[in-house]
């Protein structure tokens, strides 16, 4: 069996977006998830609310400073300076740090020259503006769904019948590659939408 290509240490501001990485890593053949100092390439996800990169910095500190992939919310330049120094090649807000993407620079972490702080603010600032992932009105339904409402309840409040709701969350998760509703309301809550 051949050795990965890529060893990769996860650290996260929560353990289920550690075990939401993990698994999006673990997809790859040629990426290995390693604790410690045997990892080639660091992936940092912070709280998306958060301006002070705790997680990052914890990484750092353990690990010393490796070519890093950050998943955060927007920074203010004195953040894009320290991951920048911290050895960050790519920041991606939350909402586009999708499997493929994130595998792609993870793979790409590694070789990439360093980045400057403007890069990386650039760079995100890109990604940031992409197009949201949901809708308006798949949103107003997934927030419905975050409150505890069932398909029936949701339909009364918006309008719509129940099947209406059903096509609409259908559509949202096969469009996103989303599993299930509990998927398509964490990624919303990710993306900053509810």
């Amino acid at each position: 069996m051949k050795a990965p290509d890529v060893r990769v240490a996860v650290y996260a501001a929560d353990p289920v977006t550690s075990a939401g990485l993990v698994g999006i890593l673990s997809q790859d053949m040629t990426i290995a998830v390693v604790a410690g100092q045997d990892a080639d390439v660091l992936v940092a996800a912070e709280d998306p609310a958060g301006k002070d990169l705790p997680v990052l910095r914890r990484a750092v500190s353990e690990l010393g400073v490796l070519p890093g992939i950050l998943i955060a919310g927007p920074l203010p330049p004195s953040g894009h300076r320290w991951a920048a120094d911290a050895g960050v090649r790519c920041v991606l807000p939350h909402r586009a740090a999708h499997p493929d993407r994130l595998i792609a620079e993870v793979t790409a972490a590694r070789s990439a020259p360093t980045a400057s702080a403007d890069r990386l603010a650039a760079g995100y600032g890109a990604l940031a503006e992409g197009p949201a992932p949901f809708h308006q009105r798949e949103i107003d339904v997934l927030r419905l769904i975050a409150e505890g409402k069932d398909t029936a309840e949701i339909g009364a409040a918006m309008g719509y019948s129940q099947r209406t709701i059903k096509n609409i969350l259908h559509h949202a998760q096969r469009r996103l590659a989303l599993r299930n509703r509990a998927e398509a309301v964490a990624e919303a809550i990710r993306a900053g939408l509810i």
